[in-house]
């Protein structure tokens, strides 16, 4: 159960702040982003200790559990705007808060320090597109291209 129930209480689908008036209709299983909103809005004090207890919690836990809370927790976060910088958001607080996909950002956000990468990509171009192939379109090549590349990354079993 998350923390955020030591600062609201729960009667049927509403949800009481313990520090004001406010209340929320909180249908079961439902997030409890806009309850820590709330709590970080209206109550910067408490919002600090629900941080730090749920960092508390996060220490006790093994390191499948803690890449599950963290996942959780990000996908629950506010997203990026399309103009804010990736490299600041993970370099800031949210690298201290969210460390294991902070560890993921740098992997898939760096260049590969090889061209080997590139030349078996221009290998398997020549592949594709041959003198029987001379109709397809470029942004096809390109589709073609990323899935033979990237399905692997799934373990996708082809069907010949």
């Amino acid at each position: 159960m998350s923390k955020i129930w030591n600062y609201f209480t729960l009667s049927g689908r509403i949800a009481f702040c313990k520090e004001c008036d406010y209340k929320k209709d909180f249908p079961p299983r439902a997030p409890t982003t806009t309850l820590a909103t709330h709590l970080k809005s209206k109550h910067p004090e408490q919002h600090k200790q629900f941080l730090d207890q749920s960092t508390e919690v996060k220490a006790e836990l093994n390191a499948h559990q803690k890449a599950e809370v963290e996942v959780n927790e990000y996908l629950h976060s506010k997203r990026l705007q399309i103009t804010d910088d990736p490299f600041k958001y993970w370099s800031g607080e949210n690298s201290i808060k969210w460390p294991l996909l902070t560890k993921l950002s740098h992997r898939y956000f760096s260049a590969p320090a090889t061209s080997s990468e590139s030349e078996r990509l221009f290998s398997t171009a020549g592949l594709v597109v041959s003198n029987l192939r001379t109709r397809l379109l470029p942004d096809n090549v390109e589709k073609l291209l990323f899935l033979h590349n990237n399905l692997k990354i799934y373990d996708y079993k082809y069907d010949l």
